[in-house]
């Protein structure tokens, strides 16, 4: 998925015009006069991996004041003058029913959909409260460039200039503090809940109802805050969804003498061989990365889950970033989508634990009641006349 920052046009990238008195768009090539100095910005963005968009109300096409070529003019010139990957404009007046003109937020939705941008992750940067509102109807965290015509606008952030704007989205997280950066969190772990591929996870549910009816036994493997992970999943898949499953990570003994003896890359794969891994069964793969043997991360789980491959073994996975190794190897994997790069790991770590308790509740799998929910419903049913 990727990040964007969308961007007004007029007042933003261009000057105003004051027409009768008032601020209003240029209306021809000669009053078109982009802002100087805004090159450096936005190329930083760019180089940030931020791909940057205008999105612009041009109603005056509409009222027969502005020629579409002399827009289509104008748009070239932005292009050829700074980093920007396209500009998009809703030419309709204020009483044309379209869901392109903000602050309806139709066009920043097309654009995120054609270039996989994950809007949660991404920026509107504007002078106007139209701006700022479809900014925060898309799920994008919103910047104000203050003008003598916006007193009382307000966004979630506001800046005096380009460059203000550029380092508010450069410091990410590193601006936010208290109740900000809480309600970011809980905005993004939102905004994953909405964006993780429901049919993975249905393909997920059934691979292990599979798994159970061929009586296979489910391996679980992890590194780090994923480890652990595995080790509470393992207790749920056998507990509530009678799975015959198992943890490497549980037998510190005999992990850590192989990793003594043999070295770190080959332990897990060496466990599974152990364990006599076979086609009926399955390993499941709880990673951050998923594991690059080019980038040197997560080796161990490389081997492992070539070692349950070539034994015709399913494997499974729940990944963050782009699935690395594991999604390119997986029968299924469940990719959670990376919002915001500085909080890729506390993301995916958090909803390898949604996905697990989302599988051993889910009606195909689920094998046992627990505890609580026993309880409540016995109680339940004492209250009912």
């Amino acid at each position: 998925m990727n990040r964007a920052v969308f961007l007004d046009r007029d007042g933003v990238i261009n000057e105003m015009i004051v027409r009768e008195g008032l601020p209003a768009s240029p209306r021809s090539l000669e009053e078109f006069t982009l802002f100087q100095d805004l090159s450096a910005p936005l190329q930083r963005l760019a180089d940030a991996g931020f791909l940057l968009f205008v999105v612009s109300n041009q109603p005056d096409v509409a009222r027969g004041l502005l020629n579409a070529e002399t827009l289509g003019r104008m748009g070239d010139r932005i292009r050829a003058t700074l980093p920007i990957d396209g500009v998009y404009v809703c030419p309709h007046d204020d009483g044309d029913r379209c869901e392109c003109r903000k602050p309806k937020p139709g066009l920043i939705h097309t654009i995120a959909q054609q270039q996989h941008i994950t809007l949660a992750a991404s920026y509107f940067i504007g002078d106007t409260w139209k701006d700022v509102e479809a900014g925060r109807s898309a799920g994008c965290r919103t910047i104000l460039l203050r003008r003598p015509y916006n007193d009382g606008t307000d966004a979630d952030h506001v800046v005096s200039n380009m460059v203000e704007a550029t380092e508010m989205v450069l410091s990410g997280t590193s601006s936010e503090s208290g109740a900000d950066f809480v309600a970011a969190y809980l905005k993004e772990v939102e905004s994953i809940a909405a964006a993780i591929d429901r049919t993975a996870l249905q393909r997920l549910v059934y691979a292990l109802v599979e798994l159970k009816a061929r009586n296979g036994r489910l391996f679980v493997i992890g590194v780090g805050g994923s480890a652990a992970n595995a080790s509470h999943a393992v207790s749920d898949f056998r507990k509530i969804a009678g799975l015959e499953a198992y943890c490497l990570t549980d037998n510190v003994a005999e992990l850590t003498a192989r990793i003594n003896d043999d070295g770190w890359d080959s332990a897990y794969a060496a466990w599974l061989q152990g364990s006599r891994v076979s086609a009926r069964d399955a390993v499941l793969v709880f990673s951050v990365g998923g594991g690059s043997l080019e980038q040197g991360v997560s080796g161990t789980l490389v081997h492992a889950i070539d070692a349950a491959r070539q034994a015709g073994a399913a494997v499974l996975g729940v990944v963050g970033r782009d699935g690395g190794y594991t999604a390119t190897a997986a029968d299924v994997c469940v990719v959670v989508p990376p919002l915001n790069p500085s909080r890729v790991t506390p993301h995916t770590e958090a909803f390898q634990a949604v996905v697990w308790h989302l599988v051993v509740s889910h009606p195909a799998l689920r094998a046992h009641e627990t505890t609580w929910e026993a309880i409540q419903r016995k109680a339940d049913a004492v209250e009912k006349p």
